[in-house]
């Protein structure tokens, strides 16, 4: 998720007058107020950290990552012709935006932001992986996490 100030005049000026759509159908629980959302990121880019354990790409399970553990010490595990990582290998909140979370908990716009954070293996079939996403629900709500940003890569 790269700043609207870092993107490219003549794109930012083309995203800018896009229109926000409106949609008839809404989501099927009320949304809470930002300023009181915990988030947790979830990503699908098979991060892992560069001394951790490698994951596979048919690998259901999900990695988490601490505060503690620095941008350049994460690594992209997700392999595919499709995927371009030069955004990432640029600013790695292109697709874990910690440090841009973290700033909106400072704000004061969201009530705060999950330590850890997770990542699967978006290369994995969703119906292996549902053990894991429920024990990942799990771990969110004993962490008082009430609010996921899914990051699909």
């Amino acid at each position: 998720m790269p700043r609207l100030s870092n993107v490219v005049a003549n794109e930012r000026a083309h995203l800018e007058s896009l229109e926000c759509p409106t949609f008839e159908n809404t989501a099927f629980v009320s949304p809470r107020p930002l300023k009181d959302c915990r988030v947790a990121l979830v990503s699908s880019a098979g991060l892992m950290q560069r001394k951790g354990k490698n994951i596979s790409g048919s690998s259901a399970q999900y990695q988490s990552f601490d505060r503690s553990i620095r941008d350049r010490d994460l690594l992209i595990n997700h392999v595919s012709v499709n995927f371009d990582r030069s955004g990432y290998s640029e600013d790695v909140n292109t697709v874990f935006p910690r440090e841009l979370l973290n700033e909106l908990a400072d704000d004061g716009v969201i009530a705060g932001v999950s330590d850890p954070h997770y990542s699967f293996m978006g290369a994995t079939a969703p119906e292996k992986m549902r053990e894991y996403v429920d024990q990942l629900a799990t771990e969110l709500k004993e962490n008082s996490i009430n609010t996921v940003c899914l990051l699909p890569v």
